[in-house]
């Protein structure tokens, strides 16, 4: 079994590179339009060249996995702005996206907890602006479907039946481009494991585990007796999961620096048993790159795990 490790956003090893320099609606509206506008495609050109740099040095380093920063334009889907991505930056999404697929680089993008597709009317008709923003920049690339955007199922809204029924009856309303893309999360408050996992097999979408939001919110049933079903969720893509730790027990939900690997260590024995060829493991812990080198390290010294590369392992 291969194990491919990734980590998000941005590389705390390079200086002074941010993929997600910000421009603000407030700063742009003190501006005269069109020189804002360009002030604001400008900051996308900029955080789309330090992606580039973080894509050479993940190369560099054997990393094949990565999540792309979900603020690489500023302001691309705001209603008084709109910048169409594909357009705009053509050039740019094509060379990142051609650098990606020689190097065999898996990308991904996650947008933020407000993209919803069962809330209120505006809320979902938002969410499919930004899936959209989010799809354009995949497809600008050239990347194939296993370059997901992950969502979470959404609210409750005092009812979890009523709204998971709402997130079914508002499917129909993404384009096909972007659902075929889609995965949804566990989360750590609302919808368990089980209750996600459900959601993909009726809407046929991937099931993301996060193993870290499964410790927050426990199913019935532990990720270990649900692989064979969540695995059968991605079909022939290659299955991928969440992993991170918690800050401390006061701040379980948080992240810490670093990732313990004692439970992921057995969830892939698990992956293993079960005959996978390859899982890709996105790190979501707060130094990044340098936690996955550790982690790879760490992984390393357990018999039968051969490190490959940087992020890459065979077990």
């Amino acid at each position: 079994m291969i194990i491919r490790l990734g980590y998000v956003s941005t590389a705390i090893a390079i200086f002074n590179n941010t993929p997600s320099s910000t421009f603000t609606y407030k700063l742009f509206s003190e501006r005269p339009r069109e020189e804002a506008l360009k002030r604001a495609i400008d900051i996308g050109r900029k955080n789309l060249q330090a992606t580039q740099r973080i894509l050479y040095y993940n190369a560099a380093h054997g990393i094949r996995l990565f999540r792309l920063s979900s603020s690489l334009i500023p302001l691309a889907t705001h209603p008084d702005v709109r910048i169409d991505v594909a357009a705009e930056y053509k050039d740019e999404l094509r060379q990142l996206g051609d650098f990606a697929k020689a190097h065999d680089m898996r990308l991904s993008m996650h947008p933020n907890q407000f993209t919803l597709l069962n809330g209120k009317d505006s809320v979902v008709q938002a969410a499919i602006g930004d899936l959209l923003y989010h799809a354009a920049i995949l497809d600008g690339m050239g990347l194939d479907n296993s370059a997901i955007i992950n969502i979470h199922v959404g609210g409750v809204y005092g009812d979890k039946e009523a709204a998971t029924e709402k997130l079914y009856s508002n499917m129909p309303l993404v384009p096909s481009h972007v659902l075929d893309r889609l995965t949804f999360e566990n989360d750590d408050k609302t919808y368990t494991l089980s209750e996600t996992l459900a959601v993909c097999q009726q809407t046929k979408r991937p099931c993301m585990l996060d193993l870290h939001h499964d410790w927050c919110n426990p199913s019935e049933q532990t990720p270990l007796e649900l692989l064979p079903a969540i695995a059968e969720t991605w079909g022939e893509l290659p299955m991928k999961i969440h992993v991170s730790s918690p800050k401390s027990e006061k701040e379980f939900r948080s992240h810490a620096d670093y990732i313990e690997p004692e439970q992921l260590l057995a969830f892939l024995k698990r992956c293993k048993e079960h005959g996978l060829a390859r899982i890709d493991v996105m790190i979501e812990a707060k130094v990044k790159d340098l936690a996955l080198f550790k982690l790879a390290e760490d992984l390393s010294k357990v018999r039968g795990i051969k490190r490959l590369d940087g992020g890459v392992l065979s077990w």
